[in-house]
């Protein structure tokens, strides 16, 4: 008898503790969730603000075009500091080439998708 009156009490505590929880899972349930939704929704916004910002570092491109701008054949050489210094190396270049088109690109990489390289940027002012 003492067996079963001390399993009563602790299943009668069980349902009280549980009728308690769903309680407070019935109250606090949409602010819970909302938190959560905000907190992603914050965490997507800086990540992608994140990826978004440019490098502090920029280097120049120089592309040097010895066949015209649309025959796909030029000379490139990477890792210039500056604009000017890109523009003063790709005007000689072109001199030697019979005044070839040239320009100078910001940040340039290979896309393979496109098979050509891409930059920020290009100019020849």
């Amino acid at each position: 008898m003492f067996a079963f009156s001390s399993l009563n009490i602790i299943l009668s505590a069980t349902a009280h503790n549980l009728y308690q929880l769903d309680f407070f899972m019935q109250k606090f349930a949409p602010i819970i969730l909302v938190i959560v939704i905000f907190s992603a929704l914050a965490w997507a916004i800086v990540s992608i603000n994140e990826s978004e910002q440019s490098s502090s570092y920029e280097t120049w491109s120089s592309f040097v075009y010895k066949s015209g701008y649309n025959s796909g054949g030029y000379d490139k050489k990477d890792n210039f500091d500056d604009y000017s210094s890109c523009k003063a190396f790709s005007q000689q270049q072109s001199k030697q080439l019979n005044n070839a088109t040239w320009e100078c690109g910001l940040n340039c990489s290979f896309d393979s998708m496109r098979q050509g390289f891409h930059c920020e940027t290009m100019t020849n002012e």
